[in-house]
């Protein structure tokens, strides 16, 4: 019976010892010696948060490895657009058009609205897509459907993808329903 108390009791103890601050464990965790001003987390928007990565060693590579390197991010970028094409049909055609209102948009870009079409890009760019990146769910932007339909009117066409015979408000009429209908 005695042994049967002491497990628990036992167990008890190592889980207290545990729960203690762990702010000096962090801190011998710190990055390498002149790296210490680099900022790993460059935004955090939703649910979630931007990392960029050091590449020590890069400059010494030598050209031949360089160019392997370019194909290979090149590659990347072919899979990527594979990616988003198989998460759902329309990704490619929201990519575009996302990338066209961030590149050209010409109205006031500290609005909320504009702030909120923002963080709804860049979760599509995140995601790979219109859907959660592990939950699947569709997502929704918190702007309207006109504020939507006043960025591509004063967004560039020629970025726009919009089809030689159609018009922009043939485009509107594809994109509204695509990202503001939940289901």
């Amino acid at each position: 019976m005695k042994k049967l108390l002491s497990f628990p009791l036992v167990l008890f103890i190592t889980v207290l010892m545990g729960c203690g601050k762990s702010e000096d464990k962090i801190d011998n965790l710190s990055s390498p010696v002149g790296l210490d001003t680099f900022k790993y987390q460059t935004e955090q928007f939703a649910d979630l948060a931007i990392l960029r990565y050091q590449v020590p060693g890069f400059e010494e590579l030598s050209l031949k490895e360089k160019e392997l390197v370019y194909y290979l991010y090149e590659a990347a970028l072919a899979g990527r657009d594979i990616y988003y094409d198989q998460n759902y049909k329309h990704n490619l055609f929201i990519r575009k058009t996302l990338n066209g209102v961030v590149r050209s948009y010409e109205g006031d870009r500290q609005t909320d609205e504009f702030k909120s079409f923002m963080v709804y890009a860049k979760r599509f760019w995140f995601s790979n897509g219109i859907h959660h990146h592990y939950a699947n769910k569709k997502f929704t932007p918190e702007f309207s459907p006109e504020y939507f339909t006043e960025l591509l009117r004063n967004s560039d066409e020629k970025l726009l993808p919009i089809a030689s015979n159609e018009t922009l408000d043939n485009l509107l009429s594809k994109l509204i329903p695509l990202i503001f209908n939940p289901n």
